[in-house]
């Protein structure tokens, strides 16, 4: 297809995933993260994908994404991992959702909730020791609250967990041992909790000797990883576009909002239909580059919410309709966009917009197309 698009490679994926499943001993349980509708890959193709792959959980941020999973016919158990409030219990009841706790009271609630459909619901306590997010802060009144909660007739305490801040190996160390010294007095109270986990894909990689019964892998699978790898990793996901015009501007003449950018020569102008609005940061204005047929084209004067321009001056012949490559695993990189937009790329994965078309490739089988506008359309038509 032509037009502005995001492909995703699930052999990637796939690949990812049984290398990393490979690395980590069998006892320990993988959950992958698909929150942010799986770093922007596609929610529902990607946790099929795991499924099938035999995933032992799936991370979700919130009980919207948990919800859409179940809907969808996902049947992997599910984690949310951030707050859920009273108002969507009944949600997770229902659709036998996993949730995070740090309160008392919202378990209590939980519990009641529960009751009436003589449910027993799963939760995981978190807890805080360091990264000062979410979780109980205090080890003695997470206790506490676990005595009382261990008497609940429809609450499982399935999971403990925390999350590591990784800002250097001796604050990794002192939240490590934060938490070890909450589960010896947990043990010291006669309460067994099957699922302890604290390590996110950097930490898994850093701690192989610290991966507990779970460990919560994210980035990794989407094949990026700040720490080095024991294997190559795929990145899964490509994005492109196509050229929608050319034109040749005059010295002194301008480019785009404000003039950024002022031709010193004659300079040949290719406009893209993409832009910030797509997921493309506007702060690569003047300073990124694409790739067109194999040759860089700089990022010319401020980009727009839907377009952008760049330079191709130095390309032998550019056409409407020639293949643009914003970001792949060779140039350029989605790390080196991150670098020079300076911001994560977990952050530029996310912000690919769902105006733009997700094309599932899987081996030898036809490509398909997702379109979110097209779903939406469809849900509000079927609506009326």
């Amino acid at each position: 297809m032509k037009g502005t698009r995001v492909e995703i490679n699930l052999e990637a994926l796939s690949y990812n995933y049984k290398q990393m499943r490979q690395l980590i001993p069998s006892e320990v349980k993988i959950a992958a993260v698909v929150k942010a509708n799986a770093y922007g890959h596609d929610l529902f193709e990607v946790s099929k994908t795991f499924e099938l792959l035999g995933v032992d959980y799936i991370g979700v941020a919130n009980i919207g994404e948990a919800v859409s999973l179940r809907i969808a016919g996902i049947r992997v158990p599910i984690l949310v991992m951030g707050k859920t409030f009273e108002e969507d219990y009944d949600l997770a009841v229902k659709y036998e959702i996993t949730l995070t706790v740090f309160d008392l009271d919202d378990v209590r609630k939980l519990n009641l909730n529960a009751s009436f459909d003589e449910k027993v619901t799963k939760v995981h306590l978190k807890f805080d020791t360091g990264f000062n997010r979410l979780g109980y802060k205090s080890a003695d009144q997470l206790i506490e609250d676990l005595e009382e909660i261990e008497s609940y007739e429809f609450i499982e305490v399935e999971g403990l967990f925390t999350h590591l801040a990784l800002k250097d190996v001796d604050s990794d160390d002192s939240q490590f041992d934060q938490f070890n010294a909450l589960l010896a007095k947990i043990r010291e109270k006669g309460i067994t909790i099957p699922i302890k986990h604290i390590c996110d894909s950097i930490g898994t990689i850093a701690y192989p000797n610290r991966l507990y019964d779970m460990v919560r892998l994210g980035a990794v699978l989407y094949g990026y990883c700040s720490r080095k790898t024991p294997f190559d990793l795929m990145p899964v996901m490509r994005f492109k576009t196509n050229v929608a015009q050319v034109k040749t501007i005059l010295p002194g003449e301008g480019v785009s909002y404000d003039y950024t950018f002022v031709a010193d020569k004659v300079t040949k102008v290719a406009t893209l239909p993409v832009g910030y609005a797509d997921g493309v940061p506007r702060n690569l204005s003047g300073v990124g580059h694409v790739v067109i047929a194999g040759n860089k084209a700089p990022i010319i004067g401020l980009i727009c919410m839907d377009q952008m321009m760049v330079d191709v001056s130095d390309l032998d012949e550019v056409a409407v309709g020639d293949e643009v490559i914003l970001f792949d695993d060779q140039s350029p990189t989605l790390t080196e966009l991150a670098k020079l937009s300076k911001t994560n790329r977990n952050e530029l994965l996310s912000r690919i917009a769902i105006r733009v078309p997700r094309v599932i490739l899987n081996g030898d089988e036809k490509p398909r197309v997702i379109r979110y506008l097209d779903r939406l359309s469809k849900t509000v038509e079927a609506s009326k």
